[in-house]
């Protein structure tokens, strides 16, 4: 009975489990994390603004991203300032505002975004996308060496393959992944 339960949970594991490999999304998530993904109720809940996400890049490769604009919001990188901010229009609507993340600690880079496929635009100025139906602005946490949609575009909720719920190695940082992001007045 020891060994069915053990190959069962096995099983689950390798269904179940991703690890983090790079330090895109430091220092929240470290190269070498294992992670419990939920690839379950991604299926019929749609993911939210924050929720830390394995999707496949457009080369079948998994990536570990934020969500950091949702369908309908409007986005925009403002890299003018002694920082980049992400600047969002929740909804496409309302005033601008800023994103809070007290989990990114490094973005050093001077960059703009987004073109109509959500590129970054170098030295360009900033230019508001309305996301479409469908698309989601992901990043990594560690802004300065993150490959996410800058680079690869808006990510399709197909590309959305899993949720990540849990750190559980190492056990000392064993643990719920969140770091949800607050919205704040435009200054």
């Amino acid at each position: 009975m020891a060994a069915v339960a053990a190959a069962v949970l096995a099983f689950l594991l390798a269904l179940f489990t991703t690890r983090v490999s790079g330090v895109s999304m430091s220092p929240t998530l470290r190269d070498g994390d294992a992670l419990l993904v939920d690839k379950v109720s991604v299926q019929y809940r749609t993911p939210e603004r924050g929720d830390v996400v394995l999707v496949v890049e457009p080369g079948g490769v998994g990536l570990v991203k934020r969500v950091i604009a949702v369908p309908g919001d409007a986005v925009e990188i403002d890299g003018s300032g002694p920082r980049p901010v992400v600047l969002l229009e929740p909804g496409g609507r309302g005033p601008w505002r800023r994103l809070e993340e007290p989990y990114v600690t490094s973005w050093t880079g001077r960059e703009f975004c987004c073109d109509e496929k959500g590129l970054e635009l170098g030295l360009s100025a900033p230019q508001p996308l309305l996301l479409p139906p469908n698309r989601y602005f992901l990043l990594g946490d560690n802004r300065d060496g993150s490959t996410d949609s800058r680079r690869f575009g808006l990510f399709s909720r197909d590309q959305v393959v899993a949720r990540v719920a849990f750190r559980w190695w190492p056990v000392a940082s064993a643990g719920p992944v969140d770091g949800r992001a607050a919205l704040a007045p435009v200054d």
